[in-house]
């Protein structure tokens, strides 16, 4: 059954050498959400500059990367 929620854009910020660091943070993030999502509406999602940036031009990659997903979240985890 549906429920309303609000989402919460959780950064997941690494250099690229952490890949196995980062999915563990991704699991532990799914598990948050599968025990707690409905009785507190809240979701987080995981978002990574694997996952969901795209390349650009212009700038230097942090740059991108900043204005691509970054300045969109809500949370910062860093590792």
């Amino acid at each position: 059954m549906s429920y309303s929620s609000e989402v919460f854009n959780v950064m997941i910020a690494s250099p690229g050498d952490v890949a196995s660091e980062r999915s563990i943070i991704r699991d532990v993030i799914y598990e948050w959400n599968a025990v707690h999502s409905k009785s507190r509406s809240i979701v987080l999602l995981p978002i990574g500059w694997e996952s969901h940036s795209s390349p650009e031009m212009g700038e230097s990659p942090q740059e991108i990367i900043n204005n691509q997903i970054l300045d969109k979240c809500d949370l910062l985890i860093g590792v």
